[in-house]
């Protein structure tokens, strides 16, 4: 399988280091990845609208009219799942990485066991995310039919009286009878957060997340944090990122 690469920085002696990095990685753990290079925002941008990228490294002082958080702020409103990755001599921002679900940051010069293992991690997130979830579903019987719904086509769950709705990315809803906590028993761990006594939600459709509150991808509705769940949700949000 092959993993898209899109690495950034104006500096061209450090934009090679960087892939070579990246490129030796790949080599020593048999990956096969394709790395694209960009020295501007604009063709960083550029590139991600014409290919479909799994990870995209992004230098943050970029000289340029724009810098790396605003090019990833841009890259991540057109693409929920893209791995950002930002590359600095500048440690002190990571609130802001945070508030773009940036999945790390690598602070140069670049410490290569740190990096290898970054990779790793984010390799297996990857194929997690395009892979596997895509071939992933639940099949439920809302009482008339049988429905097979793929994990990508869930927003979230709903516990009403006796039954659970489904909330689904073409604005239809099922509505079976069963509970929350025997749904929960029927999924593939590691794709769904229980953030409420009455709700469940796709973390891949997360738009962002408040105080108290969670806005999902698409929809008006906001999602109740319940206290004893706030935690939880914390910690959760941490590893997916």
């Amino acid at each position: 399988m092959d993993i898209r690469i899109l690495a950034c920085d104006n500096n061209r002696y450090q934009l090679d280091r960087l892939t070579n990095h990246i490129r030796e990685f790949g080599i020593k753990y048999n990956n096969n990845l394709i790395i694209d290079k960009a020295v501007t925002g604009e063709e960083t941008l550029v590139l991600h609208r014409q290919n479909r990228y799994h990870m995209v490294f992004l230098d943050i002082d970029l000289g340029d009219k724009v810098n790396g958080v605003e090019i990833a702020e841009t890259i991540r409103k057109n693409d929920d799942n893209i791995l950002i990755i930002f590359v600095t001599a500048y440690p002190d921002f990571t609130s802001k990485a945070y508030e773009l679900f940036a999945f790390n940051y690598v602070v140069k010069p670049i410490e290569k066991q740190f990096f290898e293992k970054m990779l790793i991690r984010g390799i297996n997130i990857v194929k997690s995310r395009y892979f596997i979830r895509d071939k992933l579903s639940i099949t439920i019987d809302d009482g008339y039919e049988n429905h097979k719904i793929p994990y990508d086509d869930i927003i979230y769950f709903e516990k009403i009286g006796k039954r659970v709705y489904f909330y689904l990315t073409d604005r239809s809803v099922l509505n079976p009878v069963m509970t929350l906590n025997h749904l929960d028993s029927l999924l593939e761990p590691g794709f769904f957060l229980r953030c409420h006594k009455s709700f469940m939600i796709n973390h891949y459709k997360i738009q962002y997340i408040d105080t108290h509150q969670i806005k999902m991808k698409n929809l008006d509705t906001m999602i109740p944090i319940g206290r004893k769940y706030k935690e939880s949700i914390d910690k959760a949000i941490l590893k997916i990122i």
